[in-house]
């Protein structure tokens, strides 16, 4: 399965980050977005993963993640 990586700026604008990539790719962009340096500077709205049946697959806004909703009080 193939995957995409919107993102949304604090602007509005959108950019198109991770073009149809694998599973592996697709997790080293979330990590990268969710925690590198465009993370610290506070500019992202949204990030949204869309698989290649155009589903959002995952979704982050606000740097909360919104879907698949996480249940918090589960102890990993």
């Amino acid at each position: 399965m193939k995957f995409r990586i919107y993102i949304t700026f604090d602007t509005g604008d959108q950019y198109l980050d991770t073009d149809w990539c694998d599973k592996e790719t697709l997790l080293s962009s979330i990590g990268r977005l969710r925690h590198g340096p465009i993370s610290k500077m506070g500019v992202l709205k949204e990030i949204r993963v869309i698989d290649e049946d155009d589903y959002a697959i995952f979704l982050v806004q606000d740097d909360k993640v919104v879907f698949p909703q996480i249940n918090e009080d589960i102890a990993c």
